[in-house]
């Protein structure tokens, strides 16, 4: 769900005023995010705009659902491998507002992946390594603060490589980046952001979750309110899929939940997520959405020894483990050896050049 395709865009409410607008960098279902110049600071931030009318095209984001959001990135602060937080901008008078964020870059996960398709280039094992590493340690980071994401996926995965300069304001006439120029890869360095579904706190039912994607955990597909930290780590499975795979789009994409579940199951099959004890709590409609078929995981047919070590297989199908209990957490995985020893040398580079295309330097 986007805003309407040349709809001008509206003025900044005068408790914005510190922050000059540059260009949009991107739009979810909640709202679009914004670069920014900071004139206090003199310095290049990152500015979500939140809808309090929900007449723009975007989903209604009241108060609480703003100051959840902040309060959740507040809890991050200091994490290296999440965004930001600076500051939150609540008009009484303005239906909108706002979460001002460091500035990490305009490439998200999802562009890069479509980039290394475009340009023929495959992520080697290795390279799918460093940045899985990173970002389990991000969401262990994350869970650890006693915050569940629930919004994991490559558009929320955010690349700085350190090639611009956050303290140098864009010439007029020159604001838009080049998404497309060279990207440093040795260099870049993953932040998890999209923190528009999370939340604080646990419990034994959790709230339901509505919007549904290609990287909802199968539990929260089911629509079961049992659910924890793992729903993240299922979500991180998905995206090491998506690297490996090499098409640049997602493995379980659909065009409706019952599309994403046929896929979601007829690749890791059913077994797992029968043998869950919260199994029988759920829905008759909601068990009757399961395919009668697969009820066995095919996920090594999919990803065979040749393509991934059975080192690296053990994280990848501990992280898409259907039954949540068996499946890993963000700690459990950082424990696996596929991450312990992470292979550089000649082999790893020779893999990154598969069709004979060099690696950027």
């Amino acid at each position: 769900m986007a805003a309407s395709a040349g709809k001008k865009e509206a003025a900044w409410p005068a408790t914005m005023a510190r922050y000059e607008r540059l260009e949009k960098l991107g739009a979810g279902i909640n709202g679009e995010v914004f670069k920014a110049w900071d004139t206090q600071d003199n310095l290049i931030v990152a500015v979500k705009r939140l809808s309090g009318s929900g007449d723009d095209g975007f989903i209604i984001s009241g108060l609480p659902e703003v100051m959840r959001e902040a309060m959740c990135l507040g809890s991050c602060r200091g994490i290296p491998s999440t965004v930001q937080y600076r500051a939150t901008c609540v008009a009484a008078c303005q239906r909108d507002s706002f979460i001002v964020m460091d500035y990490v870059g305009r490439l998200n996960l999802r562009g890069y992946m479509q980039r290394r398709v475009r340009l023929r280039r495959p992520f080697s094992e290795d390279e799918v390594c460093r940045i899985m590493k990173q970002l389990v340690e991000g969401v262990k980071a994350v869970h650890g603060v006693g915050v569940l994401h629930l919004d994991i996926k490559p558009e929320n995965v955010l690349l700085d490589d350190g090639t611009e300069d956050r303290k140098q304001k864009p010439k007029k006439g020159a604001v838009e980046a080049d998404v497309g120029g060279e990207v440093k890869d040795d260099r870049i360095v993953y932040k998890i952001g999209g923190f528009g579904m999370s939340t604080k706190g646990r419990g034994k039912r959790q709230p339901e979750v509505i919007i549904l994607t290609p990287y909802s955990a199968p539990e929260l597909l089911l629509h079961s309110r049992e659910y924890d930290d793992r729903v993240d780590t299922w979500g991180l499975g998905c995206i090491m899929a998506d690297l490996l795979s090499g098409t640049g789009a997602s493995m379980f994409d659909g065009e409706s939940d019952i599309e994403i579940m046929a896929k979601v199951f007829g690749i890791v099959g059913t077994e797992g997520i029968k043998e869950w004890s919260g199994y029988s709590g759920l829905a008759a409609d909601q068990k009757s959405k399961l395919p009668g078929k697969g009820g066995v995981s095919r996920l090594r047919h999919k990803f065979p020894s040749r393509k991934l070590s059975s080192a690296g297989f053990e994280v990848l199908s501990g992280l898409l483990e259907s039954n949540p209990e068996k499946r890993l957490t963000a700690a459990e995985a950082l424990k696996k050896p596929w991450f312990g020893k992470q292979r550089r040398g000649f082999a790893g580079f020779f893999k990154s050049c598969v069709g004979g295309v060099l690696p950027e330097t």
